[in-house]
């Protein structure tokens, strides 16, 4: 621990303000010091709490200001050497305090505060009268040899002066004043009578041990504070390897995704020319066949053959074009799916950016407190070794205490764990997930086909219907027909007005769908008929609104600004409706029992029996636009472990295959769920049947040989027998056993 002065910096005892040697230093708490007259600007502007200019950290400001700080007597006492050092460098011819002659001086006496020479040297080394001084006498060649030591530079010192009794030297220290020097009288007699009084080598030794235990416990966390640049080193770069690896997956799942949409935009392009070619091979074939048959005429029927091959023409030019705007909006969504990729790619990279910014900006924050850290753990090691060093009791009694009090904090910072640093060491980014883009489009396979396909509309039907008007209410057919197709939707009950195919004036049906190359034109299910049929929708008229008390109904698709949102409901969930005021409708989801909305914001859903259908491909295109959530089903044909006569609850819907909607069901025979196609099942109603449910016989009953003449009547469900049957209370005719598919379920 006898440190030489050599093995201190120079600039470790200039300040860091001004650069230059400390001139009447003052010790903060954080051990950093400054030239009083350097330090007090900052001192006299901070309100409540005084920032080191070096470390930045905080201590509370003395009532009286820059002298409430303690003088470092220690690093005076260092700077004084120094300057002295310097003096013996320059070799001056300095006058001896002694004798006052202007001679080569030989040795500095801190008592005296002077040079002397040669002469009065020895007379401070022999004779008696100075023997006082002799403890305090430096010989300049001890400077020149530099041997000196910071225990010798310190033994040299003379006590301080007591604070209250300048011409005394300090003999003890008051405890409760922080150590200050103090004499006998001012101890036993005045100012610091009842304080705790202690004796300077006592007091020293106390303080000594109580640093040099801080010490080992600093030496013990050292390693760990000054290997914390290399682990923020290493996290750092765990972050930027973290950064890449996920830009490249975030860009391998864009090349991915954007592949996927440009397959499906050339699969149209090729449905579009197969298509074309079709079209215009047909229209060739059947102009052919027109002119072979007109050259067999006579030439007084060529304007009837004319005008069949216009109308060939036009029907072909219309098909084209309606497959046309079809494809033409299937390119367009698949652009605007393209440009959503982008879009999400460029926010995913622009998120990891940003996380890769803010974390980086956090190591650099942690950087530099570490440096801080360790700039104040060398000054802390590098002070205390000073003043250990020195072994002047003063000194340690003086300083010792406050370097005790900053080690508390210094140990605390180097204790402390960073459990951040491994989370930001890593970004973290969501999959590209965009579902429409990984969406198949049933579109393209419709567009290979020549012939008309009915589905759901593609427009939203206008917001908040007006009332229903008339046909007699409009002064011309044009006029009407305009209304009828502006407020034509699906469950609407119109009227035939004009005879079209097989269905005649007067016929009436409900609206179950559109026409895909004309959206207005529709599709019902004509009573007379007992089945469907596509009509123009200038040859109906309306008949009533559709959606009432009991309709089943589905959010609207496309809603226009919908009136309360559609939280918690599957879009293809069906309810009922329980109520509504011509504007607003509460219906009862599966998962949501009230819910509150616009009449404009749901569309109707007929639920017909496959009996009401011409053909099994008619009826199944009708459960692929009908079927929902929470509807109840029965199997039609065996689809692996559901067989015909099965019923369930559909549970969820995957329609990512071209050719089928695959539905999952929740089989009550089979006590679990398992997915079959739609064309293999046939839609019961909204929910399964349970006992209390008022139910209407579909046909008559024959049980045993014996017909009940049940058509037409209602009854209760008293009881289920099993999947496929229940027991039945009619009013007149007692309680029976049926089954499932000969009841209806009534609202």
């Amino acid at each position: 621990m006898a440190a030489q002065l050599v093995e201190l910096e120079e600039n470790f005892f200039n300040c860091p303000i001004c650069l230059d040697s400390f001139k009447d230093p003052k010790l903060l708490p954080c051990l950093h010091r400054y030239c009083r007259g350097c330090v007090k600007p900052e001192v006299d502007k901070s309100d409540d709490k005084v920032k080191c200019p070096l470390c930045k950290q905080e201590c509370d400001k003395p009532t009286d200001g820059v002298d409430g700080f303690k003088t470092d007597f220690h690093t005076r006492n260092v700077v004084e050497y120094i300057q002295l050092k310097k003096s013996v460098a320059a070799e001056e011819v300095r006058k001896c305090i002694g004798c006052s002659n202007e001679l080569q001086v030989a040795a500095f006496c801190f008592k005296c505060r002077g040079f002397i020479c040669r002469k009065c040297h020895e007379i401070h080394e022999n004779n008696g009268i100075a023997r006082d001084h002799k403890e305090h006498v430096l010989a300049l060649k001890d400077v020149k040899d530099k041997h000196l030591t910071l225990e010798k530079l310190g033994s040299l010192k003379e006590a301080p002066s007591c604070s209250e009794h300048p011409e005394k030297l300090a003999e003890i220290c008051c405890v409760d004043c922080g150590n200050l020097p103090i004499c006998m009288v001012c101890g036993h007699h005045e100012k610091h009578k009842g304080h705790t009084i202690r004796g300077v080598r006592e007091l020293a030794a106390e303080e000594r041990e109580k640093i040099e235990h801080s010490m080992k416990v600093l030496k013990e966390q050292d390693e760990k504070v000054r290997g914390f640049p290399a682990k923020l080193a290493e996290a750092r770069k765990a972050l930027e390897d973290s950064i890449a690896e996920t830009k490249a997956h975030i860009r391998s799942q864009y090349n991915e995704e954007a592949e996927k949409i440009n397959k499906k935009k050339r699969e149209a392009d090729e449905v579009l020319a197969r298509h074309k070619a079709e079209v215009d091979r047909k229209e060739r074939e059947e102009v052919a066949d027109l002119n072979r048959q007109r050259e067999r005429e006579l030439k007084t029927v060529n304007d009837k053959y004319d005008k069949c091959v216009s109308e060939v023409k036009a029907k072909a030019a219309d098909e084209r074009g309606g497959k046309d705007t079809a494809a033409s909006k299937t390119k367009d969504m698949l652009t605007k799916k393209r440009s959503y990729l982008e879009k999400e790619f460029v926010d995913l990279i622009s998120s990891v950016d940003h996380q890769g910014n803010t974390n980086m900006k956090t190591f650099g924050e942690l950087s530099d407190q570490s440096t801080q850290r360790i700039k104040r753990y060398d000054n802390f090691v590098t002070v205390v070794s000073s003043v250990l060093a020195s072994r002047d009791h003063w000194t340690d009694v003086s300083c010792l205490p406050d370097m005790n009090v900053s080690s508390k904090s210094l140990i605390e910072d180097a204790k402390k764990e960073f459990p951040e640093i491994a989370a930001l060491s890593k970004v973290t980014s969501k999959a590209i997930a965009i579902e429409d883009a990984k969406k198949e489009f049933p579109e393209i396979a419709a567009l290979s086909k020549v012939t008309p396909k009915a589905i759901t509309p593609v427009f939203a039907p206008k917001a908040n219907p007006a009332p229903m008007i008339k046909r007699d209410d409009f002064k011309s057919d044009a006029d009407y027909d305009k209304y009828v197709k502006e407020h034509l939707r699906i469950g609407m009950t119109v009227r035939c007005r004009k005879a079209n195919w097989r269905v005649q004036v007067g016929d009436t049906g409900k609206v179950t769908g559109f026409d895909w190359n004309d959206c207005f034109n529709p599709t019902c299910q004509w009573q007379r008929l007992g089945g469907t049929q596509y009509v123009s929708y200038s040859d109906v008229e309306i008949v009533d609104q559709g959606i009432q008390v009991g309709s089943k109904v589905r959010l609207q698709q496309y809603a226009v600004n919908p009136g309360h949102g559609q939280e918690g409901v599957n879009p293809r969930s069906v309810g009922r409706v329980t109520a509504t005021d011509g504007k607003n409708c509460t219906v009862v989801f599966p998962t949501k029992k009230q819910w509150k909305g616009l009449l404009s914001d749901v569309e109707q859903v007929l639920l017909l029996r496959r009996s009401a259908f011409q053909d099994d491909s008619s009826y199944s295109a009708y459960v692929r636009d009908t079927i929902g959530v929470g509807m109840a089903v029965r199997c039609y044909m065996d689809d692996g472990m559901a067989k015909v006569g099965d019923t369930g609850t559909v549970t969820m819907m995957d329609d990512s295959d071209l050719g089928q909607l695959r539905i999952e069901v929740g089989w009550q025979r089979q006590g679990r769920t398992h997915w079959v196609k739609h064309s293999n099942i046939e839609i019961l109603g909204l929910r399964l049947l349970s006992v209390g449910d008022t139910v209407r016989a579909e046909q008559d009953i024959t049980i045993y040989g014996l017909t009940i003449r049940a058509k037409g009547g209602t009854g209760k469900i008293t009881g289920i027998v099993d999947d496929r049957s229940c027991q039945i209370s009619f009013p007149r005719s007692g309680k029976w056993i049926v089954l499932f598919s000969q009841i209806e379920l009534l609202p």
